[in-house]
């Protein structure tokens, strides 16, 4: 059981709009603190209660058609036949195009590095540091 919580309008409001303006419908142990609250408040909700009544009775009018569990069942499963079986053509496209570009760019990336025999313009250019050559006494 939940410890009581003091109505207040912020409270009535949430409440009000969760369960509607039929007090019966709202939890119990709220239910007479809420009418309370109205009655001492008439005055500041009972605009708000009748936006509620008004919305509650536009929702009660409205009727659906319920179908039976087996029409229902069978109107789902004649939808998914439906859709189309089978591979994304446009996904396989994109994806072959995407494979052509890479070769494409790997490929043409080799002819843009320096000749391999100046290899202090490779490093300086493959990793935009240059190529420090340590003396056989130094340690790098």
């Amino acid at each position: 059981m939940r410890k009581d919580v003091p109505m207040d309008r912020e409270r009535f409001d949430h409440l009000l709009a969760a369960y509607g303006a039929d007090f019966a419908r709202w939890p119990a142990e709220d239910r007479s603190a809420a009418e309370a609250f109205a009655a001492a408040n008439d005055d500041a909700v009972s605009a708000a209660l009748a936006e509620e009544q008004a919305l509650d009775t536009a929702l009660l009018s409205q009727t659906v058609a319920v179908d039976s569990p087996e029409l229902l069942t069978a109107r789902i499963l004649a939808s998914q036949k439906r859709q189309r079986a089978g591979l994304d053509w446009r996904a396989v496209a994109a994806l072959a195009a995407c494979a052509v570009f890479g070769v494409v760019v790997g490929y043409s990336g080799g002819m843009l590095a320096p000749p391999a025999d100046d290899e202090a313009a490779y490093f300086a250019s493959a990793f935009e540091a240059p190529l420090y050559e340590f003396d056989e006494g130094e340690e790098g």
